[in-house]
């Protein structure tokens, strides 16, 4: 009976630390992806591309 207690909160506890490192690898990918760049890839005042010039 000893061991079948063991074995259940082995299991339980491999779960238990299985989510929590699966819930931090979401929570942080889902912030890298979602978080505002430190810069503006693009200048609004000055276009890199000027449309409708020939130079």
């Amino acid at each position: 009976m000893g061991t079948l207690l063991g074995s259940v909160g082995a299991l339980l506890a491999s779960v238990v630390v299985g989510g929590a490192v699966a819930a931090v690898t979401v929570v942080g990918l889902v912030n890298s992806q979602t978080d505002a760049p430190d810069q503006s890839p693009a200048n609004v005042e000055r276009p890199v591309v000027e449309y409708g010039s020939s130079s």
